[in-house]
C-alpha cells in the first residue's frame, strides 16, 4: 500500500530514501526502535529488515512460552 501511495505521488513523495525512512516510522514501535539506527536506501530494505527482526521476536516468544524446549 505504501508503494502505491507513493507511486501516485510521484517526486513529492521524495527520494527511495525519504520513502524508506517515512515508512520505517510506521512501523511497530517495538520494530522500529530496533531499526531506528540503521540506514536504508529504499522501502524493501526496510520491509525485509523489519520482517527478519519480527520473525526473530516471534521465535523469542515461542521459546519463552515453552521453557522445557530444548
Amino acid at each position: 500500500r505504501f508503494l502505491r501511495l507513493a507511486g501516485c505521488l510521484g517526486a513529492a513523495a521524495g527520494t527511495e530514501e525519504e520513502q524508506a525512512k517515512n515508512f520505517q516510522w510506521g512501523l511497530h514501535k517495538s520494530t522500529l526502535n530496533h531499526l531506528m539506527c540503521m540506514q536504508f536506501t529504499d522501502v524493501a530494505q526496510v520491509a525485509n529488515a523489519a520482517r527478519n527482526y519480527e520473525i526473530l521476536h516471534e521465535r523469542d516468544d515461542d521459546d519463552a512460552e515453552r521453557p522445557d524446549k530444548r
